[in-house]
């Protein structure tokens, strides 16, 4: 059992080391060099981060219950979402990708959209755990967590995103109220549509494997 603790700590702690090296090599794209591809990093790095934070504090572990082919239906459903996403939006003309081109949609769906909405699914349920602790009920601590975690991430993210325009908000629907050049309903309403997404279907698919 020992053994087994100490495995799962290193770990951890090759993960969370692994995951800060990916974010600031993506911190370093987009500030230093002006990449518009250091996205796919900067997502990577913090959904490990991230993800090793809530591993310290929850007490149930995401996927821990999970066979491969669980994982597998979670990933194609997560890829479909952002495929009918991304393609709706660009074809509303909400967003365009300035320099993209087809020989970037791997690592876009994979890295930038897969794996970016899940960064923001674990900052959701990051701060539900951090304001249990605080909240004695779990609808103020989702409440809480969507105000002051999800959606300062989500400010963090659009922020280094305008400095590159790895992709480009041309309108929103209901309203195109800005913020400087931060669209008020993209950086509301789409970082939380971007954390509840992916965790809709984590429950989901987690539902049907406990019910194994």
């Amino acid at each position: 059992m020992e053994r087994l603790k100490n495995h799962e700590d290193n770990f951890h702690a090759g993960m969370l080391i692994f995951g800060g090296f990916s974010l600031a090599t993506g911190l370093y794209q987009n500030i230093v060099l002006s990449r518009p591809y250091f996205y796919a990093l900067f997502s990577l790095g913090m959904f490990m981060v991230l993800l090793s934070l809530y591993k310290l504090l929850a007490a149930e572990k995401l996927f821990s219950k999970w066979s491969i082919p669980d994982v597998m239906v979670f990933a194609t459903l997560l890829i479909l979402a952002c495929l009918i996403i991304d393609r709706l939006g660009m074809r509303l003309g909400y967003w365009e990708y300035p320099h993209y081109g087809p020989d970037d949609d791997l690592r876009k769906y994979l890295l930038e959209w897969a794996i970016a909405l899940l960064y923001h699914m674990v900052s959701l349920l990051l701060g539900i755990e951090i304001f249990r602790k605080i909240c004695t009920y779990d609808a103020s601590a989702f409440l809480l967590s969507i105000l002051l975690i999800v959606t300062p991430v989500g400010f963090l993210t659009e922020g280094l995103n305008l400095q590159v325009h790895s992709w480009r908000v041309l309108s929103m629907p209901f309203s195109n109220l800005k913020i400087g050049d931060f669209f008020l309903v993209f950086q509301t309403l789409g970082y939380w549509l971007m954390a509840l997404i992916p965790y809709t279907l984590y429950l989901i698919v987690d539902q049907s494997v406990q019910k194994r």
